[in-house]
């Protein structure tokens, strides 16, 4: 496939894990049981909420190259490829760090032991909310380094330089 192909794929995938991440907010914070919160809690609704922030600068960047699909391959690819792989990265750190590690998987069990079905619910809901946004982040990067091999082929077909338009 192409870099012109290979785009719109990264931007709709983009847009899936965003989307992902959104349902793991929704889980944590909106899904919350009444009545007395654990720690926990607070830390994890903290934790989504920046990963939300942090796609959105990737988002904009897909939507800004969708533009520009039609013109001379530019530095803004490579800018939008840049955001793109930070907002996995920084994903991908998020997950494992407050999520998947053994630290984060006890701290939640703890935290919902022993407070009735709806926390268990609750937990298992952030379980599989974080199984949804690692399956997502995983064809996204696969999209990615399809979309950084065609760029650095065309880079050294064409000497893309800072400040040129190159060529198609």
């Amino acid at each position: 496939m192409t870099l012109r192909g290979e785009f719109p794929v990264l931007a709709r995938k983009f847009r899936q894990l965003a989307a992902a991440w959104r349902a793991l907010e929704v889980s944590v914070v909106e899904d919350l049981p009444s009545g007395e919160r654990p720690a926990a809690s607070d830390r994890l609704a903290e934790v989504v909420t920046d990963g939300t922030a942090d796609l959105q600068p990737a988002l904009r960047a897909m939507d800004a190259i969708s533009m520009e699909i039609g013109r001379p391959i530019s530095i803004e690819i490579a800018d939008a490829l840049h955001a793109a792989a930070l907002a996995l990265l920084r994903t991908q750190r998020r997950l494992d760090d407050e999520f998947r590690c053994h630290h984060a998987a006890t701290e939640l069990a703890r935290a919902v032991q022993g407070r009735g079905p709806e926390w268990i619910g609750w937990a298992r809901s952030i379980r599989s909310g974080v199984d949804g946004c690692v399956d997502s982040l995983r064809s996204t990067e696969n999209t990615m380094l399809r979309c950084w091999r065609e760029t650095a082929e065309l880079a050294m077909r064409f000497g893309i330089e800072e400040g040129s338009e190159g060529r198609r």
